[in-house]
């Protein structure tokens, strides 16, 4: 009887809008795990799972994010050499085409 009172472990189901709640607390306001848990009644190693991949989902969007801004910086770096050369040549086409006025 012992064996089945073992695996007949109540889960708690909580919303994501609650999980992100705690997790909030932990990440952002800096309150430890563990007054969290003791705080909304939740158990510590289910806080501690929700707050390690909200921290790995971070990192993989600021991984992306970071891409994005790599990628849009070559761009502009290759925009601005190439109106740097068209004004170039605009200069030494007025030079030509225009008489100095001395």
């Amino acid at each position: 009887m012992a064996k089945t009172q073992k695996n007949e472990i109540k889960r708690q189901w909580h919303t994501k809008e609650f999980r992100s709640s705690a997790v909030k607390m932990v990440l952002e306001e800096g309150i430890e795990a563990k007054d969290v848990a003791s705080r909304l009644g939740i158990d510590l190693m289910a806080l501690r799972r929700w707050t390690n991949k909200e921290r790995q989902t971070k990192s993989a969007k600021d991984q992306e994010s970071m891409k994005d801004l790599l990628l849009a910086n070559r761009k502009l770096e290759e925009e601005n050499k190439r109106l740097k050369m068209e004004r170039e040549i605009l200069k030494k086409a007025k030079a030509y085409l225009v008489p100095s006025q001395s």
